[in-house]
């Protein structure tokens, strides 16, 4: 008799123990979904207030990077405009340059005909001289 007893108080222990494991699952899940509930409007404005910030910086970033391709677009329009002004003095430069090459060449084409002459007349006079020999 007492032993059944002691067994139907274990049971009666387990049964309750049960109930209480269950009750606090139902507990912590009824929260977790709560949560989840309080928490999906506050991630979404997270997420919003996010955005518009990223949206902002990514403006912010594109101005700078149009600015700063608008500063070298008219760096360059003045580094053009300077060398413009030097391309007179390029020109007259390279055409005097052309010019006393030009003379140089000429004078040494023209000894070297010079030569080629004198050279072509002393063959032909000492065929001459062999042949009259």
């Amino acid at each position: 008799f007492i032993m059944a007893k002691q067994v139907e108080q274990l049971e009666k222990e387990k049964k309750e123990l049960q109930e209480r494991l269950k009750n606090q699952e139902k507990k912590i899940d009824y929260f977790e979904r709560a949560k989840r509930l309080e928490e999906i409007p506050l991630i979404k404005t997270a997420y919003e207030e996010q955005r518009v910030r990223d949206m902002e910086l990514w403006e912010q970033q594109e101005e700078e990077r149009i600015t700063t391709l608008q500063l070298e677009r008219e760096k360059a329009l003045e580094h053009k405009n300077r060398l413009s002004r030097m391309l007179e003095d390029r020109d007259l430069f390279e055409a005097r340059l052309k010019a006393s090459r030009r003379t140089v060449y000429e004078d040494k084409l023209k000894q070297f005909q010079e030569r080629l002459a004198e050279e072509r007349r002393n063959r032909l006079e000492e065929r001459k001289k062999q042949r009259k020999e």
